[in-house]
């Protein structure tokens, strides 16, 4: 049986080795690819001096050149094999370069020792609840009383007042402030968000009183970027003055010009749920209209070689103008290099294939950010286009039909299938739900896409004639309400949005060997790979069986939840949620739904915790401690385990009267009286503040 297992598996391998080597003929730029994505990846989890590959990067250069300077070596087979061999050396070493000279770039030296730094606003202030959040370029920092050069980027939250509103890009400013090191809080399956931080350049950041900082110079220049930014709001402000209102203002400015900040989280929900929100993110769809209307208007420009040269130039000034007036996302900074590649290739009366364009741009865009790769709109962006252009050909020729509208009908449905089937199963690995009638919504949305961002230009270009602009704002004004009105009914259709499912890194993988061994064993008729298909479902399933035996245990979860009490109680497929107050549906997103659903809970219970509770859990006695009113009692009661919550330790007296297993103090824990320091990290205290949740197997 095992021999059997091992000789399919090595059948399969080279079934995709002998398609992957026709393939490499066809997209050659994908040897350098792999390996570039191969050393990102291996440099982002292994530390690798920069002395090893120094040498690596040079023997390999040296190597290549030597190569292709003798005419006998590029003729021999065997060093064509050599010749590839160290390709792939110098772009992985060179892909594991780029994230090491990238981490260089976030640090600050001996950071613990600044008490106050200068710099320069790098990006758009976001106000929040109580503070103003923003991007800080440090340029200067203080240390031991001596100014001192030193560049990293940092995250602020500033103290909500009328100057931190004030502020803009570019503004420079001076802070005195010690600064931390972002972490996590430490909760079961939680979001790691001091990665994804780290993947945007910033390892830092400080909460920042209105007194110990000040303005030390407005911003009087304009960058590229600044300029965009206030571009993009001029024609935001076109859109509010010519009549467009509430959904349609946001959903037209997510669409046309990328401003998603506009959107409102009802209508961002209602699209999700239709599996429409891919359309409120400025991407090749709308990239590739305006790539084709300048196409049209500069085609006089191609009967000479001098004017291919110019309509160029003024394409690909255009693609990269409104990818930057739309924020420079991934998915749009994909598009435009794509569709720059074109541009050149008709400039110099080349076509290649997509794929080429794909890995080209895809290399381009990670040498110069490395960590894009990390980033879930350059995978979307990806592998939907991956996806459409190899399976859409396909699943259209499975049917002949005659009728126009059909046809029609029929191809539309096949790009959306062939997007979902690229994308589900990383959609479900981040989002944890999966929109069951995606076809239906982009039945809706994507016919009307190009005619939204034609009607938005002739908004704009008219914007100074005030019956036009009025009159293509109210038309636009219905419109959208209208488009909007249809993907609320299919979002509100039964079973519309299949919700809190868990995968798996490895689950991840093998779904997309499974997509990978079903197309080769469908299209191509390989039996073994349809071998390899029915192992993977078996592997699956024992996957299943395991975690749904693992989710049968019993256990409380002390969270480590930011000025507040939250206890999770979970018996199996059951949880019950204790809170000081009622959470709301963000609270629940961030902290209870990641552990449940990694644990395969089905049923939710939230109950309000009294001041004072005492629970015996399969022969564990827990007292959780709201107030000072059993201090005198816990002797008595003679709790395993105690929570205090809510500052009820009363100056330590608690503490000292307890004798159980572990005393856990949550982070409602937040007087002044409280004292974080290192006599908490004894190992009968556990402070969720410092150490992150609680977890306790009952």
């Amino acid at each position: 049986m095992i021999k059997s297992y091992f000789y399919i598996n090595l059948l399969f391998i080279k079934i995709i080795w002998m398609y992957f080597k026709e393939f490499l003929h066809t997209v050659p730029f994908i040897r350098l690819l792999f390996p570039l994505i191969m050393g990102i990846v291996l440099a982002e989890f292994y530390s690798f001096e920069n002395r090893m590959l120094y040498i690596l990067i040079t023997f390999s250069f040296v190597a290549l050149l030597i190569y292709q300077l003798i005419p006998s070596l590029r003729k021999s087979y065997v060093y064509t094999f050599i010749f590839g061999v160290f390709i792939f050396i110098l772009c992985l070493s060179t892909g594991a370069m780029r994230v090491n000279s990238s981490n260089e770039s976030m640090l600050l030296s001996s950071f613990d020792s600044i008490t106050a730094f200068k710099g320069t606003i790098k990006r758009s202030p976001d106000e929040k609840n109580k503070s103003i959040a923003c991007v800080l370029y440090i340029e200067q920092v203080l240390k031991n009383k001596i100014w001192e050069k030193d560049n990293a980027q940092v995250l602020l939250y500033l103290a909500k007042d009328s100057l931190s509103k004030s502020l803009n890009i570019g503004d420079e400013i001076l802070v005195s402030s010690k600064l931390e090191r972002v972490r996590n809080n430490g909760n079961p399956n939680e979001f790691d968000y001091a990665k994804y931080l780290q993947h945007r350049y910033i390892l830092y950041s400080t909460y920042v009183r209105g007194v110990d900082w000040k303005l030390v110079k407005k911003n009087q220049t304009y960058s590229l970027k600044q300029v965009a930014v206030a571009s993009r709001q001029k024609l935001l402000n076109i859109y509010k003055k010519a009549g467009l209102k509430n959904e349609s203002y946001e959903i037209l400015s997510a669409l046309t010009l990328g401003a998603r900040d506009e959107v409102s989280d009802d209508v961002k929900s209602v699209w999700t749920a239709a599996g429409a929100t891919h359309v409120l993110a400025v991407s090749g769809l709308h990239v590739g209209i305006i790539f084709g209307v300048m196409q049209f208007l500069l085609s006089f420009l191609s009967r000479s070689k001098l004017g291919r040269y110019i309509r160029a130039i003024i394409l690909i000034l255009c693609l990269w103008s409104y990818a930057l007036l739309t924020g420079l996302s991934p998915s749009v900074m994909r598009a435009a290099s794509m569709f720059t590649i074109l541009a050149l290739g008709l400039m110099i009366n080349r076509k290649g294939t997509i794929y080429n364009s794909l890995m080209i741009s895809a290399c381009a865009l990670l040498l110069y950010d490395p960590f894009v790769l990390f980033d879930v709109g350059f995978q979307f962006s990806y592998l939907a286009v991956i996806s459409i252009v190899f399976f859409q050909p396909k699943f259209e020729n499975l049917l002949e039909l005659n009728s126009f509208v059909l046809r029609w009908a029929w191809k539309l449905f096949t790009v959306s299938l062939a997007a979902q089937v690229g994308t589900f199963p990383l959609s479900i690995y981040y989002f944890h739900q999966f929109p069951s009638y995606f076809f239906l919504s982009n039945f809706v949305i994507i016919p009307v896409a190009g005619l939204l961002i034609y009607g938005s230009a002739l908004l704009l270009i008219f914007s100074e004639i005030d019956f036009i602009s009025r009159w293509l704002a109210y038309c636009l004004q219905h419109f959208v309400e209208f488009i909007h009105w249809l993907v609320y009914q299919i979002q509100a259709l039964p079973g519309a949005l299949i919700e809190r499912i868990s995968f798996s890194s490895f689950q991840v993988i093998l779904l997309y060997t499974l997509i990978l061994s079903l197309t080769i064993s469908f299209w191509w008729k390989k039996k073994t790979a349809l071998f390899v298909s029915m192992l993977i479902l078996i592997v699956f399933q024992f996957i299943n069986i395991s975690d749904f035996y693992q989710s049968q245990k019993s256990e409380l979860i002390v969270f480590n939840a930011n000025k507040q009490t939250v206890i999770s109680i979970r018996d199996g497929q059951n949880i019950l949620v204790l809170s000081d107050t009622i959470l709301n549906e963000k609270q629940k997103i961030r902290l209870v739904y990641p552990y449940a659903m990694a644990k395969g809970v089905k049923h939710y219970t939230y109950d309000i915790l009294k001041a004072n509770e005492f629970r015996e859990i399969n022969d564990k006695r827990i007292a959780i401690l709201g107030n000072s009113a059993l201090k005198d009692d816990i002797q008595n009661l003679k709790p395993d385990y105690l929570i205090l919550r809510n500052n009820a330790n009363g100056y330590g007296r608690i503490g000292i009267e307890f004798k159980g297993n572990v005393l856990v103090k949550d982070a409602s824990n937040y007087s002044r009286n409280y004292r974080a320091d290192t006599s908490l990290l004894d190992t009968n205290i556990w402070d969720t503040r410092l150490k992150g949740a609680f977890h306790l197997p009952l």
